[in-house]
């Protein structure tokens, strides 16, 4: 294991059954992307011990989590559009980034917000917008680290939800 000669540390009593599980628990992602896990985790955690399994998915996870808009960019690109939403609400909803027709939801948003006072948009609008943001990262965050397996099954269960 590469762990092992990166870590001469990390001892094991039964290597086949630790082989074993470590596969078993990694078998969803690829190679190459838990190994970019470890290579973020040697450089960046200063830690002699070696990474455990939820420890290195994590790792593996983080330029994605980086890339991720902050709450500054997703607003500073929402709200020019919800002064024009009046009239072209539907048309400026389509412009959005995914993520931000995920926390708008939709064009009927862009036009309720867009008949508030701006000191409205500007504080409250803004502050909920700004706070939705970071439970959504935080959620997609959670879900993203959950095995594939348990993935579908709550995708099942929001489209039965939604039936």
């Amino acid at each position: 294991m590469v762990i092992n000669s990166t870590y001469p540390s990390f001892k094991v009593d039964n290597p086949t059954e630790t082989l074993n599980m470590w596969s078993e628990f990694l078998a969803d992602y690829e190679y190459e992307y838990i190994m970019q896990g470890l290579k973020i985790y040697v450089a960046t955690s200063g830690s002699d011990y070696a990474p455990s399994i939820s420890r290195l998915i994590g790792m593996a996870r983080k330029p994605q989590e980086l890339a991720q808009a902050d709450e500054v960019s997703l607003w500073r690109e929402v709200r020019p559009l919800i002064s024009r939403g009046i009239y072209h609400a539907e048309e400026d909803f389509e412009t959005l980034s995914p993520m931000a027709k995920r926390l708008v939801g939709d064009a009927g948003q862009l036009r309720e917000w867009a008949m508030l006072e701006s000191e409205v948009i500007d504080s409250v609008i803004q502050s909920n917008f700004k706070n939705r943001v970071a439970t959504m990262q935080k959620r997609d965050t959670e879900f993203n680290a959950m095995p594939i397996e348990v993935q579908a099954m709550v995708q099942k269960t929001i489209g039965m939800k939604n039936n």
